[in-house]
């Protein structure tokens, strides 16, 4: 009971979270949201995980958690690394611009002198 009524704080939390901050994507938004009430309704419906898991081929329900947990987060691992590498690039590119506005010339060359 205690376990139950701590992850549905969590799962609440998520809610709370999920519909006060602005995402880019909305589908990421409602995703989230349509996920954490999922959560909430297995937290007290557990039978009804394992009957998902039979469902798709899966032989428990905690099982199935465990398999879709994983996926989640190598997706979210994976979004991190190509926003880590977009913001690099970007970051690149900007250093690059200022060089070039700030660069100096000896006397002479590069059209000043």
């Amino acid at each position: 009971m205690i376990v139950s009524l701590v992850a549905t704080g969590l799962f609440l939390f998520v809610l709370f979270v999920a519909s006060v901050r602005k995402f880019t994507f909305l589908g990421l938004k409602v995703s989230v949201i349509l996920f954490a009430a999922a959560g909430i309704f297995f937290v007290w419906n557990p039978d009804q995980m394992t009957r998902l898991a039979h469902l798709v081929g899966v032989g428990r329900g905690a099982d199935l958690i465990t398999y879709a947990t994983t996926v989640i987060l190598f997706l979210t691992v994976v979004g991190a690394i190509i926003r880590e590498r977009r913001s690099g690039d970007v970051l690149t590119l900007l250093v690059r611009r200022l060089a070039i506005q700030q660069a100096r010339f000896p006397e002479g060359e590069g059209g000043r002198g």
